[in-house]
């Protein structure tokens, strides 16, 4: 069990999170606003944070940047808010959040993400690549020229990678390999990415995935959420968003 900062001006929202997560066995702090979060870090260093973006004063984003940031005082912070677009998570996770979670986020897939961070949370701020680099990633795209770039970019990190460039493939490859993490491609012919997804968790239901697509469509970004997607990343790729994104989740799930 763990200490959990909830920061939200929303009275709704923290009273939600701390009947949630008080019924999980957890002590639950709530709070209105940033500025008190960051008086009582001194005296009551949380397990996970979950803060909100836009609130009455400092913006959460800004807020987060002046979190400790010294090695052994870091605290694991997780972007919890209804306004979230890859341009925030990007920011976000540049700032030093270690998740991004939309508010529209099913309350027991909410329970299960905070509970993976939990765990996590003595690995978040270790080198990833050294804890996890017998990590397998799956790299699911048509086009030839992403599967190279991206297995050459995930394998100078340290991490064996695989590739398929169809639904059919990778699902032969996740009953063959077995990887920690899969990059899907939404858009491919025959077996779309969201069939496939659905087809992975008969397989295995806890495997990590993200979604990549060239167009944001808000109804199939649900669709994979729901699945359990761990977020929807848009092409052309921001390699150094997506390495935060992917090898984030590695820690997270090993």
């Amino acid at each position: 069990m763990g200490r959990i900062f909830v920061i939200d001006d929303e009275n709704a929202i923290r009273r939600l999170c701390y009947d949630a997560f008080t019924k999980e066995g957890h002590e639950v702090v709530t709070l209105p606003n940033g500025e008190q979060a960051l008086k009582m870090l001194a005296s009551h260093k949380p397990d996970l944070v979950l803060m909100d973006i836009r609130m009455p004063g400092e913006e959460g984003l800004s807020l987060l940047r002046r979190f400790p940031n010294e090695k052994g005082k870091r605290v694991p912070v997780t972007i919890f808010s209804g306004y979230v677009t890859q341009e925030i998570e990007k920011q976000a996770y540049e700032a030093g959040a270690i998740d991004v979670i939309p508010k529209g986020i099913e309350m027991g897939a909410l329970r299960e993400r905070v509970r993976k961070l939990l765990e996590a949370r003595h690995r978040l701020f270790d080198e990833p690549k050294k804890e996890s680099n017998k990590e397998k990633i799956l790299i699911v795209d048509d086009e030839e020229n992403i599967c190279s770039l991206l297995k050459y970019f995930f394998e100078k990190k340290g991490y064996p990678t695989i590739t398929a460039h169809n639904g059919e493939e990778a699902i032969a490859l996740v009953e063959k390999e077995r990887p920690s993490m899969i990059l899907l491609d939404v858009m491919m012919p025959g077996m779309d990415g969201i069939l496939t997804l659905r087809k992975i968790r008969e397989i295995d239901p806890k495997v990590g995935v993200v979604m990549a697509t060239g167009s944001q469509d808000e109804l199939i970004a649900k669709e994979a959420s729901a699945l359990g997607s761990y977020a929807y990343v848009l092409k052309p790729f921001d390699l150094k968003y997506l390495e935060l994104v992917v090898l984030t989740r590695l820690v997270i799930a090993s």
